[in-house]
């Protein structure tokens, strides 16, 4: 869902092709609150789950208890990283994606370059008529 919704067709721009309004991103929200706690570029897999759990968000109460897989997942992170998660890694943000999937989007694959296209973008690329019947 946030991959869609905060993807370019839901940007409306303005005339004068300079400025696009976009939907809001809720990640966003939620990383500078973990970056305001954290203060660090990285942090223990414990400390991020502690505040996680009373982080809440639009569609997840706090506070909440992470599931084990969250809890896996985390700890693998920091495995990789010398016992600590980059909170600004793509591995971090497939977490936040897990563990908020209405609010973060879920970060594209590495070998992915292309930018995502909009509805009419996707539409002319196929040949796909946009007339309302």
């Amino acid at each position: 869902v946030p991959n869609y919704l905060y993807g370019r067709n839901f940007c409306m721009a303005t005339d004068s092709g300079i400025q696009s309004f976009c939907c809001v991103d809720q990640c966003n929200a939620l990383m500078e609150a973990l970056e305001r706690s954290i203060a660090h570029p990285v942090a223990s897999p414990g400390l991020i789950a502690e505040l996680v759990e009373a982080l809440p968000s639009d569609s997840v109460n706090a506070p909440r208890n992470l599931s084990s897989s969250l809890h896996w997942k985390l700890d693998a992170i920091a495995e990789q990283h010398g016992g600590h998660v980059p909170l600004h890694g793509r591995l971090f943000a497939q977490w936040m994606h897990h563990a908020f999937p209405n609010e973060c989007p879920l970060p594209r694959a590495l070998d992915v370059t292309e930018a995502p296209m909009t509805n009419d973008e996707w539409r002319a690329r196929r040949k796909i008529s946009t007339d309302v019947s």
